[in-house]
């Protein structure tokens, strides 16, 4: 072999190398980091996990669920890198059966009421619950905070007997927008953030003053697959970039 190629070969050999071995594992293996979120943040979460993969260059797949049944997932060994709940029990749970680190804060979100019917005339929620003789849509309170917070509404004023046999449960939240979305109830308690995407914003919502803010908490596992990555995601979920985006679409 000649002695420069030799060299040469050798040389940006070495240097490929090395390159290589400094590339962020996930992009350099085609792998991804597996992120569990409470599906009310749907809206935030896809142009924060945008910017985020960018700036990093590293590939995130978001799992979209009921904070319950992701709840579920992660203590039975699922490869999530981050769990983002829409409360602050799921990720002290994890935390207190040794499977996450310490939970940290990302957003406070609030229930709605909401209706594609634009031909409603309500003044407040309890004004359009008193029109409507259908169905209205609430999300598992077991399974999902915003449900449970809609709930605590339904009994705090008195309003739950009343409407007891009108009301049909969604798995989640984003079920429960489904539900509304496709006419299978005319009203429904869902997220704000809900509300003002595009598809939320082509009908009308009304506040629900007697229902508790959703403090949303989230954690790293332990044994996270991506630990470096859940880490500066964290990070700029919690930086005011973050929390900017998160005030686009209703959060706190």
């Amino acid at each position: 072999m000649n002695p420069r190629f030799s060299y040469h070969l050798q040389r940006y050999g070495l240097w490929i190398i090395s390159i290589l071995l400094l590339a962020p594992q996930a992009t350099y293996a085609g792998e991804k980091c597996i992120v569990a979120t409470a599906v009310n943040f749907i809206s935030p979460m896809t142009e924060l996990v945008e910017i985020f993969e960018q700036r990093h260059k590293v590939n995130i797949d978001v799992s979209y669920g009921s904070s319950g049944k992701l709840y579920g997932q992660a203590t039975h060994g699922a490869p999530y890198s981050l769990f983002l709940s829409a409360d602050h029990t799921r990720p002290k749970l994890l935390h207190e059966q040794g499977i996450c680190g310490e939970p940290f804060h990302y957003s406070s979100g609030k229930v709605v009421l909401w209706t594609k019917d634009r031909s409603i005339h309500a003044t407040n929620w309890q004004d359009a619950l008193s029109q409507n003789p259908g169905k209205i849509a609430l999300a598992s309170p077991d399974a999902a905070p915003y449900g449970e917070k809609g709930f605590q509404a339904l009994h705090r004023t008195g309003l739950f007997k009343r409407t007891e046999p009108q009301l049909i449960y969604g798995q989640s939240v984003g079920q429960t927008f489904l539900f509304v979305q496709t006419g299978g109830a005319q009203l429904g308690f869902i997220a704000l953030s809900q509300a003002l995407s595009e598809t939320g914003q082509k009908g009308q919502y009304w506040p629900i003053p007697e229902a508790e803010v959703v403090e949303q908490w989230g954690c790293i596992p332990r044994n996270a697959p991506h630990h470096d990555i859940a880490r500066q995601l964290q990070n700029f979920l919690t930086s005011e970039t973050g929390r900017r985006i998160g005030r686009k679409y209703g959060y706190q």
